[in-house]
């Protein structure tokens, strides 16, 4: 070796070693970035708007009441808020309402999910308990709501009826019931509150019925099917993110680690728990040998779901949209027209009838409806020499009318009373006769209704109740002549009906009608005597229908 390369050999030497570190270096940061780019590509975030808006962290209570000036209010309240309290699912908020501000009733804020919104405005929770209690005649009725502040709608519902007792002890226990059946309809068990690598932590633990070595799904929620009128969740529809295994359980809390998720990362903080409780079926039957233990024939029920002809059972939704009816009628008619030549009087003791109507529920308290009825019949000319002798006449009626529903025990289909207004038209056609003894005449006008409906069955298969129209500012029509000028109209309708329940969508109804139309007249109108020229002026008319019918309503 010469002695340029032996001076040259140090500096080679170390620019070799160099080299070897820089390519370490490289392969070390290519290490570190190679995981991470990994992790960031696998990672996934899933989100639903609708899943953040359930996440339930902070509770409060809205103010109960009563109708008896708050003896069983203030025990109520009492009890909600400890109840809240004592959850470890979320965390109890003191509310401050504004006192100057009315308070909506229940019912009120069922129906208008903006009042909920601005009742919750200030109030820093994400969900809110309201209760409403009503003494009646057969005991305590008692209604817990869950309302979420996002969207002000109801989560869930419970509502005790007709109570018997009223210890406030027993009230307390029913209050704590209803609370927690409201409570185990929100579409989820608990949350996840934090994660780090695979191990998570959970919000449920031993009270919440959690065991070591559990299996749990994380999920999240895409939607919710409601009840099309009263608002409430009915069922939800669910995305598996993954599964845990509970490793360690708390009282109130416990840890897991994820054994399994849709993506690297899918179950984040806050994902929704569910699968608590699992669904058992027993051990299957089986499907070769029919007098296997457990097989379906071998049932107590097996003639009722498997006998002779079996048809599918699906279980019968109850009405909430409205109802339609049709009910045939047995008729008495009366009419009378006061002249300055006489007085004539006609009637007929039975005339069929058919009517229809339709209701239409808005919403638990609002409503529209329409009736329609026809009827035909004949009666005796009563004036001597007009022709011809016998009258053939027809009845119509036509309604339209929007009414409201005062519930008197916080239920669609308990005791009710209704008011509505709307417009009604009536029509009487009758054949003409010379000399002219009755007119065609038509009534119209505003209609004013006060109605009831109550339940007299515990049961609620037997109802009665009744109802009053009246035709306010009334005109009348007649053809081919008038009868008087200056018309006075009185319009009145009385009924009464009693309904049996026959199934759960259907009804038989029985009812009887009064009806009165009369006018009374102080000027001269159009109509002649016998010979054709001189006026012959009324001072009275009148009609009068009493009509007895049955049928069946539809409730859909």
């Amino acid at each position: 070796m010469s002695l340029s390369q032996t001076t040259l050999l140090p500096f080679f030497l170390a620019a070799l070693c160099l080299r070897s570190l820089g390519a370490e270096s490289a392969l070390a940061a290519a290490n570190d970035a190679g995981p991470s780019s990994n992790r960031q590509e696998l990672s996934a975030t899933y989100v639903s708007e609708l899943d953040q808006n359930l996440t339930i962290r902070h509770v409060a209570v809205l103010p109960v009441v009563d109708n008896v000036e708050g003896i069983y209010a203030r025990p109520i309240e009492a009890q909600l808020i400890q109840l809240v309290k004592a959850s470890h699912r979320w965390d109890f908020v003191e509310t401050s309402i504004d006192s100057s501000l009315q308070v909506p009733s229940l019912l009120e804020l069922e129906e208008n999910p903006t009042e909920v919104q601005k009742l919750l405005h200030s109030v820093e929770a994400e969900a809110a308990v309201m209760a409403a209690a009503t003494r009646g005649p057969n005991g305590l009725s008692i209604r817990v709501d869950l309302f979420l502040k996002k969207d002000g709608k109801l989560l869930s519902q419970e509502i005790l009826r007709d109570h018997p007792r009223n210890e406030l002890a027993e009230i307390k226990d029913r209050v704590s019931d209803l609370y927690r059946r409201a409570v185990s309809r929100i579409p989820y068990d608990g949350l996840v509150l934090s994660r780090e690598l695979n191990r998570v932590t959970i919000n449920l633990g031993k009270s919440d019925g959690l065991g070591k070595d559990q299996i749990i799904t994380a999920v999240q929620i895409l939607g919710l099917t409601r009840h099309p009128k009263f608002n409430f969740i009915v069922s939800s529809e669910k995305e598996i993110l993954g599964r845990i295994k509970i490793l360690k359980v708390d009282e109130t809390l416990s840890f897991g680690a994820i054994i399994s998720e849709k993506e690297r990362g899918a179950i984040q903080k806050f994902a929704k728990v569910s699968g608590l409780e699992q669904v058992n079926y027993g051990e299957p039957a089986s499907m070769k040998d029919s007098g296997a233990p457990g097989d379906i024939n071998s049932r107590s029920d097996a003639p009722v779901s498997f006998g002779k002809d079996p048809t599918e059972w699906v279980p019968v939704r109850p009405p909430s949209f409205g109802e339609v009816g049709l009910a045939l009628g047995l008729g008495n008619y009366d009419t009378s027209v006061n002249t300055s030549s006489g007085t004539y009087e006609a009637s007929t003791s039975i005339y069929p009838s058919v009517s229809l109507h339709g209701e239409m529920w808005l919403t638990k308290n609002w409503m529209a409806r329409t009736d329609i009825l026809q009827g035909v019949l004949s009666t005796s000319n009563p004036r001597s020499g007009s022709t011809p002798g016998t009258l053939r006449q027809s009845v119509s009626r036509y309604s339209l009318e929007f009414g409201y529903n005062f519930l008197l025990r916080d239920e669609f289909f308990g005791p009710k009373i209704s008011i509505s207004l709307g417009y009604s038209s009536y029509q009487m056609y009758v054949d003409s006769s010379t000399p002219t003894t009755f007119t065609s005449d038509t009534y119209s006008g505003p209609q004013i209704g006060v109605g009831c409906l109550f339940p007299v069955t515990d049961d609620k298969v037997w109802y009665a109740g009744g109802r009053v129209n009246l035709i306010e500012f009334s005109n009348l029509s007649e053809t081919p002549v008038s009868s008087g000028g200056s018309p006075q109209n009185q319009v009145i309708d009385f009924s009464v009906t009693v309904q049996k329940k026959i199934a759960e969508n259907m009804r038989i109804v029985g009812g009887l009608d009064f009806s009165l139309f009369s006018t009374t007249f102080s000027g001269t109108g159009t109509r002649v005597g016998a010979d054709g020229v001189t006026p012959e002026a009324a001072s009275s008319l009148s009609q009068h229908h009493t009509v007895l019918s049955g049928g069946l309503n539809y409730m859909f």
